[in-house]
């Protein structure tokens, strides 16, 4: 997240890569971390029964520093699935920082009451951070060091404390916080290579359904997709559709004279122009199958449908290569009245029109509304 990303994630994933990131795992972590938090934060008022014993002339003055404290971080906690992900980090770090300040100032009372060993809370706010928190590295490191540093100053600036006891917490505290950094490191590498791992699956899954609808030699949909296509309209066949079914013209003897690459590249080139010319209508351009094509366009009228027909089959005459002679299509529509039963009659009508078109004399769009109205 913007500010707090370890190093080894921020520099590791995109921009792109890591609001996924923040999104799939850091946000599960808030959420793991707010219960945590909250159930961490109620279990810390059972130090009032060590309050009331040790420190009876300030019990009722920490009682109530205590449950304030607690129930206004507990109160924050409920907030956090309202808050951005950074401000939900912040507002919990705020909260074990403000902890840690009262804890630290509770030490300070035992201390010139003559309770050194009261002053280890500081550790279980810095165990807590390394563990339940699960905020990212740098911002761990942070917290960690201003609770340190926090009891390091508090404590010798204003209590009586030994210096040898300030120096055993202090580097008890260290090592804590350099074990508890450590641990945070490996778990922080364990979720960035789990959630690669993950993105890499999920691109492998995508690219698998991906080509399953898809034709390998033209990369237009195939006939599984053609059929996803059709069920999409069974309960509805909306009216002023045009079914296309087309059909290169002379294609067998392409492949006979040129060979079955030159046949290839053919139809490349006849499924990239057909693309190419449906696209701004949103048209769904598909690989019947062999040669055979099938387009479909919505909220078209007759002339519409006319005029792109007859588009479709001049773009595909004045495809030029050198390796290839010149090609030609044919193509047969059908114009829905939205009275149709099935998305397989209006292909069928095309289909009929397309051999027509063929009988015809080929190179041709022809268009058979009225025949074929119910």
């Amino acid at each position: 997240m913007v500010g707090f990303d370890q190093l080894s994630v921020s520099r590791q994933l995109s921009s792109t890569q890591l609001t996924l990131f923040n999104n799939e795992i850091r946000t599960q972590q808030i959420r793991s971390s707010r219960f945590f938090t909250i159930i961490t934060l109620l279990l810390s008022l059972i130090f009032l029964v060590s309050d009331a014993h040790f420190l009876q002339q300030h019990f009722h003055e920490l009682a109530w520093l205590r449950t304030s404290v607690v129930l206004a971080c507990v109160a924050g906690a409920f907030t956090l699935e309202y808050l951005t992900l950074r401000n939900a980090y912040l507002l919990l770090a705020l909260a074990l920082i403000t902890y840690n300040t009262v804890i630290v100032y509770i030490g300070i009372l035992a201390a010139n009451a003559g309770l050194d060993t009261y002053q280890q809370g500081t550790i279980i706010i810095i165990i807590y951070c390394c563990t339940l928190f699960q905020a990212p590295l740098l911002l761990t490191s942070a917290i960690t060091t201003i609770c340190w540093a926090s009891y390091v100053i508090g404590i010798s600036l204003f209590s009586t404390t030994d210096l040898s006891v300030i120096f055993n917490n202090t580097i008890v505290f260290l090592i804590a916080s350099i074990l508890g950094l450590l641990t945070v490191a490996h778990r922080e590498r364990y979720l960035l290579n789990y959630f690669l791992t993950t993105q890499k699956l999920k691109e492998q899954e995508r690219n698998s359904k991906e080509q399953a609808f898809k034709d390998a030699l033209t990369e237009l949909p195939n006939r599984l997709s053609i059929m996803q296509k059709i069920e999409s309209y069974d309960t509805l066949i909306p009216k002023n559709m045009i079914v296309m079914m087309a059909d290169v013209d002379n294609f067998k003897k392409l492949n006979d004279q040129y060979g079955h690459k030159a046949g290839d590249l053919a139809l490349k080139l006849i499924a990239d122009t057909l693309s190419q010319h449906t696209k701004r209508k949103n048209g769904f351009v598909s690989r019947y199958g062999g040669e055979e094509f099938m387009i479909i366009l919505e909220d078209h009228n007759q002339e519409e449908a006319q005029a792109l027909g007859n588009a479709l089959v001049a773009s595909i005459g004045a495809i030029k290569q050198p390796n290839l002679p010149p090609m030609s299509i044919s193509i047969g529509g059908y114009l829905t009245t939205g009275n149709e039963n099935a998305m397989t009659d209006c292909i069928e009508r095309a289909d009929q029109t397309l051999l027509r078109a063929k009988t015809d004399g080929k190179n041709r769009f022809l268009l058979n509304r009225r025949v074929y109205s119910s």
